[in-house]
């Protein structure tokens, strides 16, 4: 067996060494194979050949060099691609900085999309109940970390409580330096507003996980802090957690995907350019999905959890516009053993 399993590791090798002399003769990286196109650019010839056809009209430049720093996150990995050999460090630098503009401006709208129409939020809510036993759920929320270099200007506003530099969150147009907290932020953002509208037109049965870093709300389910052992809010934290998990999945496999990232590369843009690069990758993250583009060999282990930097206090979820009975009721109905 294990001469066997040699020989195919020779093999393989063998066929990465002539597709490297492939590309050096052409300059062509779709003549790599599907495996060694998809480890180097982590999307499918498909998906590239779609990238480039939706973003041409906008750049005259149908290189793809944009998507190995993504991979990445180094300009130095290209110096190993001769398909790219011929560009210099700044010269990639640009097309980074000008694709990220036109996949936010351009793709963007058609591929991060929050749930709206009732159609929409029942299939989301089939799913998390299928697999995780919470009903109501459209999505889970939460915040993530990405280094950046110290900017000349209000680095203050860009350290976390672990002196971790990063920058405002991956929205379309990034409102908050990244030292926010994740309850201020989600006290200003669109999805708040949106679900308390569709709260208050009577779509009471809908809403997202979060955990205790943001307030409890009839849209936004978070554990109950100090529960007894037994009981049904125990029960109702379990599956709270297993359904919220997705969230953090999502994050590792977003940055494994997308190894840009990830706290061990600095991202050296400006706060606003990193932000586009961030919405970037997550359109190119839901472009995968789609394409149910497999996600075995991304290294997700070594992507590192992050603790929520603002814990609300008990007194303050418990009366948050004195709407906490929701909660209890949604347990009571739910989580209580007869």
């Amino acid at each position: 067996i294990q001469e066997i399993e040699e020989n195919e590791r020779q093999e393989e090798i063998l066929q990465y060494n002539m597709e490297r002399r492939i590309m050096r003769n052409n300059n062509d990286p779709f003549a790599l194979s599907d495996i060694h196109f998809i480890n180097t650019f982590r999307l499918n010839k498909d998906m590239v050949n779609y990238l480039i056809e939706e973003l041409t009209p906008h750049s005259t430049d149908e290189n793809i060099c944009y998507l190995v720093f993504f991979t990445n996150g180094s300009h130095q990995r290209v110096i190993g691609n001769n398909f790219m050999l011929s560009m210099a460090q700044n010269t990639i630098s640009n097309c980074v900085s000008e694709v990220s503009y036109l996949i936010v401006n351009h793709l963007s709208d058609n591929w991060i999309v929050f749930p709206s129409t009732r159609q929409d939020k029942l299939s989301i809510k089939e799913v998390f109940m299928a697999h995780t036993n919470f009903p109501g759920v459209i999505g889970a929320i939460d915040c993530t970390h990405v280094a950046i270099i110290a900017p000349t200007e209000e680095e203050h506003n860009y350290v976390n409580r672990k002196d971790f530099k990063h920058p405002p969150p991956p929205v379309k147009s990034p409102q908050f330096p990244g030292s926010t907290f994740d309850s201020y932020i989600w006290r200003m953002s669109q999805a708040k507003v949106e679900l308390e509208r569709c709260f208050n037109d009577g779509d009471r049965n809908s809403w997202l996980l979060g955990d205790s870093g943001y307030p409890q709300q009839p849209w936004l389910m978070i554990p109950v802090l100090n529960v007894a052992v037994g009981t049904p809010q125990e029960r109702y934290n379990i599956y709270h957690a297993s359904a919220r998990n997705c969230i953090e999945r999502c994050f590792g496999v977003l940055k494994g995907r997308f190894r840009c990232l990830l706290g061990e590369r600095t991202l050296r843009y400006s706060p606003e350019r990193v932000g586009t690069i961030v919405v970037s990758c997550a359109v190119l993250h839901n472009i995968c999905i789609a394409g149910r583009l497999e996600d075995n060999n991304l290294n997700i282990a070594d992507v590192p959890d992050e603790d929520n930097i603002d814990v609300f206090h008990d007194n303050h979820q418990q009366h948050d516009d004195g709407r906490e009975p929701i909660r209890r009721r949604f347990i009571e109905r739910y989580f209580v053993q007869n």
